[in-house]
């Protein structure tokens, strides 16, 4: 398994609209992560958004996790056999 890669923390910030979640990253965090875009030849990226098991009052509750999932390959299907029939548009009833 590849090694965990930290990109940011955030925050709840109540606002009179409601609650935000406030995310920052600092310029380190971003060079990680268009590091890891270039390694990949990926245009896009996904992080999650984590809640810390230690809080300390005034510091971020959560931090950033890059996500980096990639779907499997899909095995292609078969061809048909050669001599397997082929649908008609004729309706046997």
């Amino acid at each position: 398994m590849a090694e965990k890669i930290y990109c940011g923390n955030s925050k709840i910030i109540s606002t009179q609209y409601g609650d935000l979640l406030k995310c920052s990253m600092h310029k380190d965090d971003i060079n990680k992560v268009v590091k890891w875009m270039n390694e990949n030849n990926s245009d896009w990226f996904n992080f999650s958004v984590k809640e810390k098991q230690n809080k300390v009052e005034g510091k971020p509750t959560h931090y950033l996790e890059l996500d980096e999932w990639k779907p499997q390959a899909q095995p292609t299907p078969p061809p048909p056999p050669e001599n397997s029939p082929t649908p008609s548009d004729d309706l046997p009833f």
